[in-house]
């Protein structure tokens, strides 16, 4: 049997590391997220202003910003008629061009503002380890960008349904686009 004074400091040491514990756990702070999906959530995360974002190709040489919708003409692949096209698109006169597609609005200021504003300004609420897997590629969508004599530039093409999207240029830089997509999605909707 062990006696009172030696189980003593054995008392004392296992009460010890007991309130440690219990302190260290009641000075953690609760997770602002339930999850890993809901960091994918967007939020403005910067703020870049009109002006910077405008310096940035393509909007550094784009006169008119269009959104187009576009369904396949012929039998095939849902989406692929479309890459195919605005591949041979880039360079030619709107009016060249546009004939194809089935609905065309142009941007005007305040949208283009919008537009930039989300591409630039908005990101994933918070840094997350999930990554995302698209389940199909078939675009209908795009938006155009075409220099002040009415050549087409640039494009960024949609696919709503996936969430993914193709550019013809790698200087195009959309971020994170997968949440933005909802919001861009928005951005055509208004637009008809």
């Amino acid at each position: 049997m062990i006696s009172n004074s030696k189980s003593f400091p054995i008392i004392l040491l296992i009460m010890s590391i007991g309130l440690t514990t219990t302190l260290s756990y009641s000075q953690t702070k609760k997770k602002k997220y339930k999850d890993e999906s809901e960091k994918l959530d967007c939020a403005k995360n910067t703020k870049i202003n009109l002006q910077q974002r405008l310096a940035n190709y393509p909007y550094n040489e784009t006169s008119q910003i269009k959104l187009i919708a576009y369904q396949n003409k012929r039998e095939g692949i849902i989406g692929e008629e479309i890459q195919e096209y605005l591949n041979s698109c880039i360079g030619k006169e709107a009016v060249a061009i546009e004939s194809q597609f089935d609905e065309i609005k142009a941007l005007n200021f305040n949208q283009i503002e919008k537009l930039t504003d989300i591409i630039y300004n908005y990101g994933y609420k918070a840094k997350t380890s999930l990554g995302v897997a698209s389940k199909c590629y078939e675009p209908r969508n795009a938006i155009l960008f075409y220099d002040n004599t009415s050549r087409l530039i640039a494009f960024i093409e949609v696919c709503f349904g996936c969430r993914n999207y193709r550019t013809n240029d790698s200087k195009i830089t959309f971020g994170r686009f997968i949440q933005k997509l909802n919001m861009i999605k928005g951005l055509f909707d208004e637009n008809g």
